[in-house]
């Protein structure tokens, strides 16, 4: 999928929290200072990119997240991983263990809870 701008995550967020709505919905939600327009124009991108769909109300769309929250922080992560780690998890951890970010102790109760779910 592609990236989404700061923006359209910002409004993608709403439906996640608010479930499906209207635009103008969406508006009257919508804790910014964009006008009605706009927003139509970002929920449109939005569905262009996969990360929101629509159903049609007479003349009109109510539209909904395509995507969970889950989905997206995942193929997040994954493309950071992917672009910056050379797509190693284990040059991840790496640089929060040398940053002291997180400690041997807690890198080995994570391994001990990774293991205790493989069983």
């Amino acid at each position: 999928m592609k990236k989404l701008t700061q923006k359209e995550e910002e409004i993608l967020r709403y439906f996640w929290i608010h479930g499906s709505m209207f635009v103008k919905e969406l508006k009257e939600q919508y804790s910014g200072n964009l006008h009605y327009n706009t927003l139509s124009t970002i929920v449109r991108s939005l569905e262009d990119k996969g990360y929101i769909r629509h159903e049609k109300f007479g003349n009109t769309y109510r539209y909904s997240a395509a995507i969970t929250e889950g989905e997206y922080s995942k193929q997040t992560l994954g493309t950071v991983i992917k672009k910056h780690f050379n797509s190693s998890y284990k040059n991840v951890v790496s640089m929060f263990v040398e940053d002291k970010d997180i400690s041997l102790d807690d890198l080995k109760k994570l391994i001990n809870d990774i293991e205790s779910k493989k069983k």
